[in-house]
């Protein structure tokens, strides 16, 4: 028995990383959507918790019928210690 391909909604996922981008409380690009087998899957790296949290409500409303697993990581970002020299 030969399975078939899986079929892409390639503009669904489209509108998923465009509304990551464009949402002005989001603004994220680097997140990775997988999505199979009934569930979502968000990976990639964001400054604030507040901002993954923001990215697995939209993500889910986005898919209402989807298990949503959001394995984004917060990574803190801080500024330099000391001015960077350049000569």
């Amino acid at each position: 028995m030969v399975s078939e391909p899986r079929v892409v909604d390639e503009y669904a996922d489209a509108e998923v990383h465009r509304m990551l981008t464009e949402d002005g409380t989001i603004c994220e690009q680097g997140i990775e959507v997988i999505r199979r087998d009934g569930a979502v899957l968000l990976r990639g790296q964001v400054e604030t918790a507040h901002r993954r949290d923001a990215i697995g409500e939209r993500v889910a409303a986005m898919f209402p019928d989807k298990h949503v697993c959001n394995d984004i990581v917060v990574t803190a970002v801080a500024g330099p210690s000391e001015p960077e020299v350049i000569t």
